[in-house]
């Protein structure tokens, strides 16, 4: 499957969103109460390629495809 990038994702529940710009990075936002913590992965391992796999491919049903605008929307407020 071939993706360009910068590709977006958001969690089931809504609480955590995805900013993924290439097969080795992504930025997770992760609302807790009324705040956002902002994780950077830069994957070095193979679990931190299998997470960014997982987000890109949605898999299990865990991940949903949003738009960018939609990401901007959620993170910025």
């Amino acid at each position: 499957m071939s993706f360009s990038f910068p590709q977006f994702r958001k969690n089931t529940t809504g609480t955590n969103y995805y900013q993924i710009t290439s097969f080795e990075h992504v930025a997770e936002w992760q609302q807790l109460g009324s705040k956002w913590l902002r994780h950077e992965v830069h994957a070095k391992i193979l679990p931190e390629r299998l997470l960014i796999q997982d987000l890109l491919e949605c898999s299990n049903g865990h991940y949903d495809t949003i738009t960018e605008q939609e990401f901007q929307e959620a993170v910025e407020g």
